[in-house]
């Protein structure tokens, strides 16, 4: 019976998928990266910023970003010491909010990690380590695992925080537990497909990627003391590679057999040269001076863009060799960064919002407004989607225009 019940699932989550024609929505990006693939959109910004489409003021504590489908737009957030999912239309109209459970809410309450959708379901941990899977036609529970108590995994100071990815049926999740480092999951059922201990070591904050090299897939993630790939099909541990900070909420960047990651703090960032199998990773270059907080970097052609952190300089990097081609001054403590059609979209901890235009030598700036509203600190990411920016941000979720063709 049990068999035929996963099969009939297995059936109608996957037509339901084609049917909806519901494409994977994820932390920054389809390929982790924060670069967006939308076209038509404007190159400079009217005075004031874009025009606002709609925005919503219900959503309660969290700092998770939309994930954007098709027709859908999703994001949680903590009303009452409770998460709920939401989703909306495209046009901003409450579709449904349903609970998932008990929040975190304490120090920085509310859901870190952004929901992942894909084929008809939707994926997400909060800040216990609970992770759900929901339907994302009506929002109601499918399946869920306690990560830090299945796994004997380890409280965070901050409160778990796992950016899930999925890869065909699997679900990638990073417990941290001793033995039960990284866990592969059935996305239908939620059950074991396998177990790695990987580093041993604990989870902080980082968000993983997938890599193909070597005709492989990898999955690469960073826990407290390393950064490391696990080959995606079976979990075992291809390398890994020392870090000195002790946290590291970022996300690495891959390119042509190259992988970035930020340390952190005076190590500032490096990049990491991987053999052509995938099984070996050598130390291209570090830079002290890159050092994004927990916005991000993104890559551009051959060049790297990120903040320098305690610094306060937006830098250019040369990907190759790590040197700073140029920087602005930024005075600000954080600044999260994503990309779309070669231009540089720019959101600060205190809610400025700028659009540059990297060239040659400098940076110019080609628009600017300011996000209102919410008594937190600004450093959910935001997303573009169908012309459109999504900015989340305390109890708000803002909708911008920024199509060319009006």
């Amino acid at each position: 019976m049990r068999t035929y019940y996963q099969l009939t699932i297995f059936l109608f989550l996957t037509l339901q998928g084609f049917v909806s024609a519901q494409e994977i929505s994820q932390w920054r990006g389809t390929n982790h990266n924060g670069n967006y693939p939308e076209t038509n959109l404007l190159t400079t910004w009217p005075e004031g910023g874009p025009q606002l489409l709609w925005k919503y003021d219900s959503l309660g504590s969290g700092y998770a970003s939309a994930a954007v489908t098709s027709n859908n737009v999703f994001t949680v957030g903590a009303i009452d010491s409770i998460s709920y999912v939401f989703n909306f239309n495209k046009n901003g109209k409450l579709l449904w909010k349903k609970p998932l459970g008990r929040e975190w809410m304490e120090n920085w309450p509310g859901i870190r990690s952004t929901p992942t959708i894909y084929k008809g379901l939707g994926y997400v941990t909060n800040g216990f380590g609970v992770l759900y899977c929901f339907n994302a036609e009506n929002g109601n529970i499918v399946w869920k695992k306690d990560l830090l108590k299945e796994y004997n995994a380890r409280y965070l100071e901050f409160g778990f925080c796992d950016n899930l990815v999925v890869d065909g049926n699997s679900l990638f999740c990073t417990p941290g537990g001793t033995d039960a480092n990284v866990v592969a999951l059935d996305r239908f059922s939620g059950d074991v497909i396998w177990i790695s201990a990987a580093n041993r070591d604990s989870s902080v904050y980082a968000s993983p990627t997938f890599i193909e090299i070597g005709h492989k897939k990898f999955f690469v993630n960073a826990t407290m003391n390393s950064i490391f790939a696990l080959n995606a099909e079976n979990g075992e541990l291809a390398w890994n590679y020392p870090l000195k900070r002790k946290w590291h909420p970022n996300t690495p960047v891959y390119q042509d057999g190259y992988l970035y990651f930020v340390d952190g703090g005076e190590n500032g960032s490096l990049l990491l040269k991987i053999n052509d199998d995938g099984t070996k990773v050598d130390l291209a270059w570090q830079n002290d001076k890159l050092s994004p907080i927990q916005g991000d970097a993104v890559l551009i052609n051959d060049r790297l863009y990120g903040y320098s952190g305690s610094r306060t300089k937006f830098m250019c990097i040369d990907w190759k060799t790590g040197n700073e081609i140029y920087a602005d001054s930024i005075n600000r403590q954080m600044i999260t960064v994503i990309s779309d059609q070669n231009l540089l979209y720019l959101y600060s901890d205190k809610g400025d919002f700028s659009l540059l235009k990297p060239t040659e030598n400098r940076f110019e700036k080609v628009g600017y407004f300011k996000v209102q509203g919410g008594t937190k600190i600004h450093c959910s990411h935001p997303v573009i989607n169908d012309d459109c920016l999504y900015v989340r941000h305390d109890n708000s979720l803002f909708v911008y225009d920024i199509s060319s063709e009006k």
